[in-house]
């Protein structure tokens, strides 16, 4: 399963990149971001590599989550993103059984004029499990893409947190 998701952000690319790292300075106070865990960050050059925990089961349904091992519904992302060219890759899949459950995604952030950016989702979803694989999937690429929607806002609210803050 695949899914696309574009979002704007009228800020300048510099004041959204900031604001994406800002946005897990205050976790407790996301709701968006509660049902994840950091593991660790590490630096590769200018590529910023980020471990996250999931957790997914909060956001699916009751009938999915029956269906499947609870194991399989958290899951290890680990993100690159590259703070020069802005494009932001990741792959999160269940350490239960990493070949029944995975999400692959690329996200690069682009500046179309000086106070307007885009991050543009183009995310797979692959669950193999026979008979219900499908309806996992969806499920599964439903939460995602409200996780997006959610960071979506936290970031905005960072950008605007950020550019008070050079005002004041």
């Amino acid at each position: 399963m695949r899914y696309q998701l574009r979002q704007e952000f009228p800020y300048p690319i510099k004041t959204v990149i900031a604001a994406r790292e800002l946005r897990y300075d205050d976790i407790d106070n996301q709701p968006g971001l509660k049902s994840q865990e950091l593991l660790g960050v590490e630096n590769d050059g200018p590529v910023v590599i980020t471990k996250r925990l999931f957790r997914f089961g909060s956001a699916i349904p009751e009938i999915v989550k029956k269906m499947v091992p609870a194991g399989l519904l958290e899951m290890v992302d680990t993100n690159y993103f590259h703070t020069e060219t802005y494009l932001s890759k990741f792959t999160m899949h269940s350490e239960y059984s990493p070949d029944k459950v995975k999400i692959t995604a690329t996200c690069p952030y682009t500046a179309l004029n000086d106070n307007l950016t885009v991050r543009e989702y183009d995310v797979h979803v692959h669950v193999n499990i026979p008979l219900v694989g499908t309806t996992v999937a969806k499920a599964i690429a439903e939460s995602h893409r409200e996780a997006l929607v959610k960071d979506h806002a936290i970031i905005l609210k960072a950008c605007a947190k950020l550019l008070a803050g050079e005002s004041a």
